[in-house]
């Protein structure tokens, strides 16, 4: 259903040299795109490496919050696996994004939600978001960019500034709404 969207976005990735996987195998989860960045992106004494993960609202979530969360937790498990460090000793951070399609509105309390929370578990080692897309909108919902102090601000805020980047350069009209803003 959104071939034609996913194409233009991966497209946009590859450019910038991102390793696609088209319908990754994530457990209990059925995906449309995972993209993972070439290299560590360093910002000052912060290293990470993006791991974006695109699912279809309606069809692998099935419009429902705790589908996503859960998703994203699994998301998680998977990405840990390529880090041999325990979460406490890293010095390289995976920054996990797990992004959300939809042609339809989103529900208000998927939209607080996304905007409100990110992930930074106790233990420390790695960042992560979720993020909404509205397709017929053109309205990207996510979390605080990287201006906001927060622990783990500068790799969340980079996930944003770049997936709404991408955003932009198909649809020319998108919004980028976080907290607070509908």
């Amino acid at each position: 259903m959104y071939d034609a969207f996913i194409d233009l976005f991966i497209e946009d990735l590859q450019n910038i040299s991102y390793s696609i996987t088209r319908n990754p195998i994530i457990p209990g989860v059925r995906c449309m795109l995972q993209a993972v960045s070439p290299k560590i992106t360093s910002v000052g004494t912060i290293k990470f490496v993006n791991y974006y993960l695109f699912l279809d609202w309606e069809n692998d979530l099935f419009g429902r919050l705790d589908a996503l969360i859960a998703a994203h937790k699994s998301f998680r498990e998977v990405v840990n696996e390529d880090f041999h460090v325990p979460h406490g000793w890293r010095m390289t951070l995976p920054n996990i994004v797990v992004a959300a399609i939809s042609s339809n509105p989103f529900s208000p309390e998927a939209i607080t939600f996304v905007q409100s929370k990110y992930q930074i578990p106790w233990q420390g080692g790695e960042v992560g978001q979720m993020m909404l897309f509205d397709l017929q909108a053109h309205k990207q919902y996510c979390h605080y960019k990287k201006a906001y102090k927060q622990t783990g601000s500068i790799p969340l805020g980079f996930a944003v500034d770049e997936l709404f980047g991408i955003y932009k350069s198909i649809y020319s009209d998108a919004r980028l709404l976080m907290h607070g803003e509908k």
